[in-house]
């Protein structure tokens, strides 16, 4: 029975069709029934109906982007923003106007049996011009995040300046939120994504910084080209703030130890023999800055004494560098900022380690000597103390060897 009813009606559209080629010739073309253009149905429509239809229902409007009290507008024009009404409505006239007949009717046949089809109302823009909009509006927004300032001058004062967090528009998400209402039919205000972005050192690390947590010093001829090599080394691996569980180097603090930035030459040890080379007097430096870094409870990475005992320092508290070859290197243990100031006066220098008072220990340091042949070997341990001066524990920092002579 059903395919009787269904040869009746091919039967049917295929005479409407034939007589219809005649009659309805030079009438305006109309949207077969049941062709719908997203949810509406389109049945009768003319062209200039269908037109005039969608563009009611889907009028281009202005995308307003929100920060705060700011408002910046797209008009649809600035970013070539349209839906493509023109062409969703030849699709929906030439649905059922293929070039293949027996296509059309099966096609009319679906939609007399009330099958649906739809078509999609697709929208386009010009992404560059959106992007060069985004672009300057994130210049208006976007600045840097400032980190906190932190000075101690010799006399011991601190001066501090607060930080800033800064600002950066997400820029990959505000144009995909555009593109998703575009593409949705669904014009609506947005609301900027703008990232807060945290300083480095933030202005309650600086404040932190109270106390100091260790500290040494070394004398030095300062008549000498030697005394005026530690005062370059001095001053350049100074006034540096390491953060917490971050590696301090001597090297990359002074950079390369040569004449152009201000050094001397002078007595300096290599293969075994005194030489004058470029900045020489520096290791004194390096020594100092260790002590401090011994006292004041840092982690110890990298540390290597000399060839021979020093005469400014004790047995197994030197420290020689040598640029490319030996660093200083020490690490930040605690959960607050370092500071690392050298004073360099007329014949000492002074290594202070600032942090935060609740960082501070009580600290000494012991060497246990061992004379052979032709070598001492010095082993330097770090004791800890508690508040009555007893002993908490004792590691073991370094094992020396010097040339006996």
């Amino acid at each position: 029975m059903y395919k009787k009813i269904i040869s009746v009606i091919f039967t049917f559209i295929i005479l409407t069709c034939c007589l219809g080629n005649t009659i309805i010739k030079n009438k305006e073309e109309k949207i077969y029934k049941n062709v719908y253009i997203e949810n509406i149905n389109m049945e009768s429509m003319t062209e200039k109906q269908c037109i005039d239809i969608l563009n009611e229902a889907y009028p281009l409007e202005d995308i307003n982007l929100k920060y705060n009290s700011k408002v910046w507008t797209i008009h649809p024009s600035d970013i070539d923003f349209r839906y493509k009404v023109k062409e969703a409505t030849n699709k929906a006239l030439s649905y059922t106007r293929t070039a293949k007949k027996l296509e059309n009717l099966k096609r009319k046949s679906k939609l007399i049996l009330n099958e649906r089809h739809h078509i999609a109302l697709e929208a386009t823009y010009d992404k560059d011009k959106l992007d060069v909009i985004i672009d300057c509006i994130a210049q208006q927004i976007d600045r840097e995040a400032l980190s906190a300032t932190l000075a101690i001058e010799n006399d011991g004062s601190f001066k501090k300046l607060p930080s800033k967090d800064g600002k950066e528009l997400q820029k990959d998400e505000i144009k995909k939120e555009i593109d998703d209402i575009i593409k949705n039919k669904n014009i609506m205000d947005l609301n900027l994504p703008v990232k807060t972005t945290i300083p480095k050192l933030k202005t309650e690390d600086v404040e932190s910084v109270n106390s100091i947590l260790g500290q040494f010093s070394t004398a030095f001829n300062n008549e000498t080209s030697r005394g005026s090599n530690i005062h370059v080394a001095g001053e350049s691996s100074s006034d540096i703030i390491i953060m917490p569980q971050e590696t301090y180097s001597y090297n990359n603090a002074t950079g390369p130890r040569v004449l152009s930035k201000g050094y001397k030459y002078a007595p300096v040890i290599v293969g075994g023999k005194y030489i004058n080379g470029e900045g020489g007097g520096v290791c004194q430096v390096s020594t100092t800055i260790y002590n401090a870094a011994l006292l004041a409870g840092l982690e110890i990475v990298e540390v290597h004494n000399h060839t021979y005992l020093s005469h400014y320092v004790s047995g197994g508290r030197d420290a020689t560098v040598a640029y490319g070859y030996y660093d200083l290197k020490f690490k930040n243990p605690y959960s607050h900022p370092i500071y690392i100031k050298n004073i360099v006066g007329k014949g000492s220098i002074t290594s202070k380690i600032y942090g935060c008072r609740d960082d501070v220990q009580r600290i000494y340091v012991r060497t246990e000597h061992e004379y052979k042949k032709d070598k001492i070997i010095i082993k330097t341990y770090r004791v800890y103390l508690d508040k009555e001066n007893k002993k908490i524990k004792e590691e073991l920092i370094s094992t020396n060897k010097y040339d006996n002579k």
